[in-house]
């Protein structure tokens, strides 16, 4: 099997002095969610990103042999590794289709496909999102989305690949089918933002279930009950205050992904949440009596310096 970066859940604690998480961004809401994504996050000093297994109307269909060499080349000439691999189609066919329906079958595709792409390109966890089609409402959903999760992790494990549950479910729903699953290897993937847009608080969220979540989460602000638009972080209604303040008190993340709208001017908008970010994680240490440096990290502002080489109105994803 191929080298991959070492991973792990453990988190930093109160007991380490200074808090340097690392920064990423989600490639699939950037630009026109290619490979320019990497230049784009290069240069805003960024550490990591996260990309999409793309396909119909998801941008670049990294299962074509030649869209994935060319992502494999660009986060090495970039010095950017892939931490997350997001199969983001599965919103769009449903983890809670009917069982032995052409859905179904893709559904199953899709994720032995993203296993296999995850692997080439080195990549610790694949990211299973729970929206839109993949929506769970009834006990009956609860049973299919573990069902789908079980049979994933067989092969994600041996591939030594993790798998992290994302949705837009509060901690008892996300807990719940969690344990339906019934077998270690998946975590939950949390966002600061997906609470709010579903009616829950994400700082309660980080509270309950901070000891199952991936170190690494995805940070947006949101504006009301949708995800569309631009919203700077601390603008929306996702109180990232209160949200940090649990980070404080909880084991904090060691990195953190953005995943904000940066459709359109990718470069200034990433700069402006990046600020922002810096200005929370302060505040969190103030509040944790951690300290840092001015900086948050490197001199780019990212963790280590670089080296060279309700059901909402719009939960579109």
């Amino acid at each position: 099997m191929k080298g991959r970066p070492l991973t792990s859940n453990a988190h930093l604690t109160v007991s380490q002095s200074i808090y340097r998480p690392q920064i990423g961004v989600a490639l699939w809401k950037v630009g026109d969610r290619g490979l320019a994504g990497f230049e784009t996050a290069y240069a805003a000093g960024l550490d990591h990103v996260h990309v999409d297994l793309g396909g119909p109307n998801r941008g670049p269909d990294l299962t074509n042999v030649g869209v994935l060499a060319d992502f494999d080349t660009a986060s090495c000439r970039f010095a950017l590794p892939i931490t997350a691999l997001a199969v983001n189609r599965l919103n769009d066919l449903g983890l809670t289709a009917r069982k032995g329906s052409e859905e179904a079958l893709q559904v199953r595709r899709s994720i032995l496909q993203a296993i296999g792409v995850a692997d080439c390109l080195r990549v610790p966890r694949i990211i299973i999102p729970g929206f839109r089609q993949s929506l769970v409402r009834t006990p009956e959903d609860v049973a299919k989305t573990a069902e789908v999760l079980r049979f994933a992790l067989g092969p994600a494990r041996a591939a030594g690949i993790t798998l992290a549950y994302e949705s837009g479910l509060d901690w008892e729903g996300t807990l719940q089918i969690l344990e339906a699953v019934g077998q270690p290897g998946i975590c939950m993937q949390f966002d600061t933002g997906n609470p709010a847009i579903y009616g829950h608080a994400a700082a309660s969220i980080w509270a309950r279930l901070a000891d199952i979540a991936s170190p690494d989460i995805h940070l947006k602000d949101a504006l009301g009950m949708s995800v569309e638009g631009d919203v700077p972080l601390g603008d929306g209604v996702a109180e990232l205050e209160l949200t940090f303040a649990a980070f404080a008190r909880q084991p904090r993340p060691t990195s953190f992904t953005l995943e904000g709208d940066y459709c359109d001017d990718a470069g200034p908008r990433i700069r402006r949440d990046l600020a922002r970010l810096k200005m929370f994680i302060r505040r969190s240490m103030l509040s944790g009596h951690l300290d840092g440096p001015d900086g948050v990290g490197c001199e780019s502002g990212c963790g280590v310096p670089r080296i060279e080489g309700r059901v909402p109105v719009s939960e579109k994803r």
